[in-house]
């Protein structure tokens, strides 16, 4: 995981709510509609599957680290996701 991930998941557990703003830049953010959890396809651990904001394909984040408890966004292997319309 990189730095910038690992500083923004420590921050996260301390119950920090971030806004798009206050995120590293070099976290890249996403956006998932209609999103719902699903198991990986290659670890026990869960992902999210859902579609993305321009097309009406269907899209899934890597491996979940931290999920807020209000399911508005969660950290991913591959970067920071906002929960929308679910």
């Amino acid at each position: 995981m990189k730095p910038e991930m690992e500083r923004l998941l420590e921050r996260l557990q301390t119950g920090w709510r971030p806004l798009p703003d206050e995120i590293d830049m070099r976290v890249r953010q996403h956006r998932i509609f209609d999103w719902s959890f699903a198991p990986s396809f290659s670890r026990t651990e869960a992902v999210f599957v859902g579609r993305p904001e321009s097309r009406q394909a269907v899209i899934r984040t890597d491996v979940i680290l931290w999920v807020d408890s209000g399911l508005s966004w969660a950290l991913c292997e591959d970067g920071f996701w906002w929960l929308l319309g679910s």
